[in-house]
């Protein structure tokens, strides 16, 4: 196994994102990815998780959770999930139906975090987070309760992952 394979298998199986939705739907993510980003004021800058679990054949589609907690003056802890928090902000796509995805936005719950900055190791939990989704007449509203683990950069480029896969 050559230093690029090896990577890349250390990279995938040292992040987690797994749980339920609707408190019966399991949620594992298969990729699961922490980054830093710019957000306009007030979230500014902040820490993303990014877990993405996709179906299997024939249609491969995802359901992702991206969840964000904003870097300035944030500390570990537990953080409401209210329609205008600006620290943390959670989004659910149900890309079920490719044609038509469906994106909830956070309307309650927690989010627990801790973020140890000597392993760059982000985890922590979503309790009870309910999402909404108000593209039709009547909203819909979903439960998120899910664990999740990632470390910090640990997801290789694109390039770098066809480099893995084909050797």
């Amino acid at each position: 196994m050559n230093m690029i394979t090896q990577k890349f298998r250390q990279s995938v199986n040292a992040n987690t994102c797994i749980g339920t939705i609707n408190t019966t739907e399991e949620f594992n993510a298969g990729l699961v990815e922490l980054k830093e980003e710019a957000f306009p004021p007030e979230h500014n800058a902040a820490y993303v998780m990014f877990a993405r679990q996709r179906s299997g054949e024939p249609n491969y589609t995802t359901k992702e959770i991206t969840l964000s907690f904003s870097k300035e003056g944030l500390i570990n802890g537990t953080y409401e999930l209210t329609p205008l928090a600006h620290n943390v902000r959670l989004t659910y796509a149900d890309n079920s139906n490719p044609a038509k995805p469906v994106i909830y936005t956070q309307s309650g719950g927690t989010a627990v975090w801790e973020y140890n900055a000597v392993t760059g190791v982000f985890y922590g939990t979503l309790k009870g987070a309910v999402v909404e989704n108000h593209d039709d007449d009547e909203p819909k509203a979903l439960t998120i309760d899910v664990k999740f683990s990632v470390r910090k950069n640990s997801a290789l480029s694109s390039s770098l992952r066809a480099r893995a896969v084909a050797a």
